[in-house]
């Protein structure tokens, strides 16, 4: 308990500028993992709201309708399909397949965006709390050579706070790593139900295409 009570008073009063790094990206962390997770849940719901609505006009075959409701799903889920069905009305220049391709790419980019921060937080804040301790152990035996003060007690009595920098880069690298891996696994389900759709989509394109090539044909 008194090593927690001392911790808090070393934050509070910024004595170990290692420590007051690490709560510094402690909060970022939790602040970036919050920003992106909100980002992917919503865009998880665009994504069955555009299978409710844009695919089953498509399976109707109502391209005009597709389009409509396409049009009013958040960015950037709207642009995948947008692009497409633009095409595919004639309305844009191209072909549907390799424009919602480059549009779905960007997508997930967009949600994997900034998850790099938490892997290289995950990666680099152990060796930040073991520099911290490092320092730390430097200067009380510096302390203890000016002094002349010597014995396990006062060893140890440094050691100890030294030793707290690294458990604080465990803790906040734990937390970067823990929620790299669960952002990373969301982002990849949401990218995964998106491409699954934009499949579908773009063969329901297709065969639209087909049939009135060869209707154009007779």
């Amino acid at each position: 308990m008194s090593g927690i009570v001392s911790t808090f008073r070393t934050f509070a009063h910024g004595d170990d500028p290692f420590l007051v790094i690490m709560l510094v990206s402690s909060v970022l962390i939790v602040a970036l993992a919050m920003e992106r997770a909100v980002a992917i849940l919503r865009a998880g719901r665009v994504v069955g709201r555009a299978e409710r609505e844009v695919l089953e006009a498509l399976r109707r075959d109502d391209l005009v309708e597709a389009g409509r409701r396409a049009r009013l799903l958040p960015s950037p889920v709207r642009e995948v399909f947008v692009a497409g069905l633009d095409r595919a009305a004639g309305t844009t220049r191209g072909a549907p397949r390799p424009a919602v391709l480059r549009a779905q790419k960007r997508v997930a980019a967009q949600l994997r965006g900034g998850l790099w921060m938490l892997g290289t937080s995950g990666a680099l804040m152990p060796f930040v709390g073991l520099l911290g301790t490092v320092v730390g152990v430097m200067g009380s035996f510096k302390a203890i050579g000016e002094t002349g003060a010597g014995g396990f007690q006062v060893v140890s009595t440094g050691i100890s706070a030294a030793l707290i920098a690294t458990a604080a880069g465990l803790f906040v690298a734990l937390e970067a790593v823990v929620f790299f891996n669960l952002l990373q696994n969301l982002a990849a389900g949401v990218v995964r139900e998106l491409s699954l759709l934009v499949d579908e989509a773009l063969e329901l394109l297709e065969a639209r295409g087909s049939r009135a090539g060869s209707t154009a044909g007779e």
